[in-house]
């Protein structure tokens, strides 16, 4: 039985234009000729807004065939304190955009060690983690960093920390962000008392880990 042809997913922002066909980028086009080696191929793509086609490249163009808009998942917001290097910065980035979370908050806390990424770097990223995950939706990232107080402007903060409820049992509020703290953890009052808290296990763990698993565990209970 012979393999199945790979089909690219493309985020493709001039969906919304009404073109056909869609001129790509110059990064788009050679990731595709350059390095997929690929002249002409099936191609699903997005406009990283909801509209979800299918059609067909060549040429540094996309022939639109059939769309659909999908709705936004409900899904979480994540507010991260930056890990201390690029990579493990990235890897926050890619998973959680993997994994559907909408936004992405950088946070600042007493013992934040990273910095957040460029704007520009964060973007790709999320775009890269879009066509891999195949999605509708591009997860914003915001330039930040915002302050532990400042997480109740965007939804109802829910901190990841030691002794909170069991991700199994805790009923999240409507509009979560899902809050992860640095290596350190927390410092003292900067969690609210009032905070709802969830608990990830007896050890400690990295920031990407952490956010990760706190993710994964929680995201089937924000729909």
């Amino acid at each position: 039985m012979s393999k199945a042809r790979h089909r690219p997913h493309l985020l493709v922002p001039d969906c919304g234009s009404g073109k056909n066909p869609l001129p790509l980028d110059s990064a788009a086009v050679h990731h595709l000729e350059q390095v997929l080696r690929i002249d002409s191929t099936d191609v699903s793509y997005t406009d990283g807004i909801g509209l979800f086609g299918t059609g067909v490249y060549r040429d540094g163009l996309v022939e639109r065939g059939e769309e659909a808009r999908v709705a936004r998942p409900a899904g979480l917001a994540a507010a991260v304190a930056p890990p201390h290097t690029k990579a493990r910065v990235r890897f926050v980035v890619e998973k959680l955009a993997e994994l559907g979370v909408r936004r992405l908050l950088w946070l600042r806390t007493a013992r934040t060690e990273g910095r957040p990424p460029r704007p520009d770097k964060a973007r790709s990223w999320a775009v890269g983690a879009l066509e891999q995950s195949r999605g509708a939706w591009l997860m914003e990232v915001d330039n930040g960093p915002i302050s532990v107080d400042e997480v109740a402007e965007f939804g109802t903060p829910v901190f990841a920390v030691a002794g909170g409820s069991d991700p199994a049992r805790i009923i999240l509020p409507s509009d979560p962000v899902l809050c992860v703290g640095p290596e350190g953890g927390f410092a003292a009052g900067e969690v609210p008392d009032s905070a709802q808290r969830v608990d990830l296990g007896p050890t400690v763990l990295r920031v990407e880990t952490a956010a990760v698993a706190a993710v994964a565990l929680l995201s089937a209970r924000a729909r």
